[in-house]
Parts: structure tokens; C-alpha cells; sequence
């Protein structure tokens, strides 16, 4: 192929990458030929493949078997325009990429293949990386008191009492109580319990 014909390929594919591009700003469906369309289709599997598959030669491998025909190539290509494209639009999902970090790196740990060096390399990653995580990834809801209410049945109606206030008790009350979970509680102790 001589290099006019290469350069008259470089230019429709980024060609039809901005009408592509301006298909997504813009919304028309019209805007694109029925070829782009393909393209379009190429670069939505490219990007649903790189989600799970970040790697580009995997990636590449898939593309191709889920599009037999289209060169290795082309299939560089479209994984190329899919980054390029969707890097716009999508956030970075960080939180798939430190899991398969970890997932790789654990491997590698893991592999007896590894060598010595390699090894001591990858446990000085990890240990950077865990250093560089906040100490807990908890939800501020999940750090609110939860309630525990133990379930009693005081005159045939169940009857639900905070454990805060189940522990208030005096001891002997308290064990009273606990070891009368399966049986009927008597109208003292339920008096004693609510005047506390």
C-alpha cells in the first residue's frame, strides 16, 4: 500500500470518527451512513469488551471474534476510537480498575513462576498502594447506632423493648427476663420494664 492510500484511509477513519463523535453530542441517528453505523456497533462492543478486558491485545482477540471480519487492524482501531470516544462521556471507573489491579498483582504474587525480584517489586506496589487508602471505605448510614429490640410476649401481645433499655435493667431482672423468652412474662416484671 503506498503511503496516498494510507493517508486517504488514516483520513476516512477519522472521518467517520467525527461524525461519530458528533452523532453523540448532537443525538441524530441520521447523521451517520449505514458504514458508521457499523463502526458505531464495533465501537460499542470494543467498549463493553474493555470493561471487563482492559487489556488491549485481549480486547482485540474478543473484538475480532465477535466481528470475524475485520483485520487485526481495524480492530486496534476501533478499540483506539472507543478509549478516544467514551473517555469523553464515561468517568473512569476506578474502583474496577484497583480491583483488577489488585487481581493482577495478587497473581503475580501468587505465581510460582515469579521470580525473587519480581515478587519483592510487586509486595512494595501492593503495600504503596494499601498505604494510600483511607482506613475504611464505610457509609457514614452505616455508622449511625442501629437499635436492637428484643421481642417479648407480656399478656399474649408481643411486645418489642429497646435492648438500651433491656440493659438499664438491674442484672437479676435482666436474667429474669432473658430466660423467659419462650414462655409469657408476668405483669410485674412488665411493670418494672416500663417504669424504667
Amino acid at each position: 500500500m503506498n503511503p496516498k492510500q494510507r493517508t486517504s484511509i488514516e483520513q476516512k477513519r477519522e472521518d467517520d470518527f467525527q461524525a461519530i463523535t458528533e452523532y453523540f453530542t448532537t443525538g441524530t441517528s441520521t447523521a451517520l451512513t449505514e458504514q458508521q453505523q457499523r463502526i458505531l456497533e464495533r465501537m460499542r462492543t470494543a467498549h463493553s469488551i474493555l470493561r471487563r478486558y482492559p487489556r488491549k491485545s485481549v480486547a482485540v482477540l474478543k473484538l475480532q471474534a465477535r466481528f470475524p471480519e475485520i483485520s487485526k487492524e481495524q480492530a486496534y482501531c476501533d478499540i483506539r476510537n472507543a478509549c478516544r470516544l467514551w473517555n469523553k462521556y464515561d468517568p473512569v471507573d476506578r474502583e474496577f480498575l484497583e480491583g483488577w489491579f489488585l487481581d493482577w498483582l495478587m497473581r503475580e504474587i501468587a505465581d510460582p513462576a515469579t521470580s525473587d525480584g519480581a515478587r519483592a517489586k510487586n509486595l512494595a506496589t501492593l503495600q504503596k498502594f494499601l498505604s494510600q487508602l483511607p482506613p475504611q471505605k464505610i457509609d457514614p448510614k452505616l455508622m449511625e447506632a442501629n437499635q436492637i429490640f428484643v421481642q417479648f410476649n407480656i399478656n399474649n401481645k408481643q411486645v418489642s423493648i429497646p435492648e438500651s433499655v433491656l440493659m438499664k435493667l438491674p442484672a437479676d431482672i435482666r436474667r429474669q427476663l432473658l430466660g423467659s423468652l419462650d414462655d409469657e412474662i408476668t405483669e410485674e416484671t412488665a411493670c418494672e420494664i416500663i417504669n424504667s
